[in-house]
């Protein structure tokens, strides 16, 4: 079998991640790696060892590609997408589709009846205890859903790298929004939300956030998310997702897999979970994400990808809803048709 060729739009954090993860994985060849920024993509391409365009057109004129990563930031996903098309590409999208709910419909609309594999990188469906969660919640493991809790912290990196350009609902929160969307069984009704705007406050977006949810069946969900502690906080990402039913519960906190490491000057949770650098190469969701998606185009398969253009529209109405309710400061009803059903194990 020949390699499946692969190439990444976008390389700021998260492409450089898929880019080394192409890079790394058998059985794929990076051909090249696209950035509008010369020296982001030249950086990027020269640690690889393979070309780099700051025009993804150029890229595509010069280089046949089997599959296309889209990773530029939200408010640039429709182009480089209309082009992969154009090449019969399939396609890993990351979250968000687009800057909100409107410009996520654009692409979804765009991508209407392609007839090669596509697919949206919510991580969380890669990560193993969240997607054992998942599928023991449908499978009715702790009864009838009653009450979801979900916390994301981060420290005010996210707001130096990711404020001036997206927010905390759209770029973080949204991870488990879309995870609360996928575990309860029935539609969204309801969604109230107050939030913290001081260090955001110059991009009018929040600081910390907290919401509820108000499903049909009667379940309720919460979220705290934030990105303001210092970045002494022991871990880079403080996550928690826990689900409480009428015959149990499932629990899942932190991302460091209980490893702690002390030195003279610090007291560190690395995390182990999302693209942790291991001996071997990059390991954890992401790379879990990227296999599970390079396999099902080597294979030609039909499997459903681990999260749909259907269920990543989901989440998309949610984080609009919960800012409308930020907004106009009250509760917001969400009209909502239920879950996909998507997922590993779905």
């Amino acid at each position: 079998m020949s390699n499946l060729r692969a190439t990444i739009v976008g390389c700021g954090l998260i492409g450089s991640l898929h880019a080394q993860i192409l890079h790394e994985r058998s059985g794929v060849e990076l051909v090249a790696i696209a950035d509008q920024d010369e020296q982001t993509a030249q950086s990027l391409g020269q640690k690889l060892g393979v070309p780099s365009y700051t025009d993804f057109a150029s890229l595509l004129a010069n280089h046949q590609v089997d599959l296309v990563v889209v990773a530029t930031p939200e408010q640039h996903r429709l182009e480089p997408t209309r082009l992969a098309m154009e090449h019969g590409a399939a396609l890993l999208l990351e979250k968000p589709l687009g800057t909100d709910l409107a410009a996520a419909d654009e692409v979804i609309s765009l991508l209407n009846g392609y007839e090669h594999p596509v697919g949206v990188n919510f991580i969380l469906h890669a990560d193993g205890r969240y997607a054992t969660m998942r599928d023991q919640v449908r499978a009715g493991a702790v009864g009838q859903v009653a009450s979801t809790f979900a916390r994301r912290r981060g420290t005010k990196l996210g707001i130096e790298k990711y404020a001036p350009w997206t927010d905390l609902l759209l770029s973080t929160a949204i991870h488990d929004l879309e995870m609360m969307l996928a575990i309860n069984p029935s539609p969204l009704v309801r969604v109230y939300a107050e939030g913290v705007q001081r260090l955001c406050a110059p991009y009018g977006n929040e600081d910390a956030v907290v919401a509820t949810l108000k499903f049909a069946d009667g379940a309720i969900a919460s979220l705290d998310t934030s990105w303001t502690l210092p970045g002494t906080q022991p871990e880079p990402l403080d996550p928690a997702f826990h689900v409480v039913g009428d015959q149990g519960g499932i629990f899942i906190d932190g991302s460091s897999h209980g490893m702690r490491v002390i030195s003279e000057d610090a007291y560190r949770h690395p995390d182990m979970t999302h693209w942790p650098m291991l001996p071997y190469g990059m390991g954890g969701a992401l790379t879990n994400a990227v296999r599970l998606f390079v396999e099902a185009v080597q294979n030609g398969s039909a499997a459903t990808p681990l999260t749909t253009l259907a269920q990543a529209r989901r989440a998309h109405m949610v984080v609009d809803a919960l800012k409308e309710s930020l907004a106009q400061e009250r509760s917001v009803t969400v009209e909502d048709t239920g879950p996909t059903q998507a997922g590993a194990g779905a």
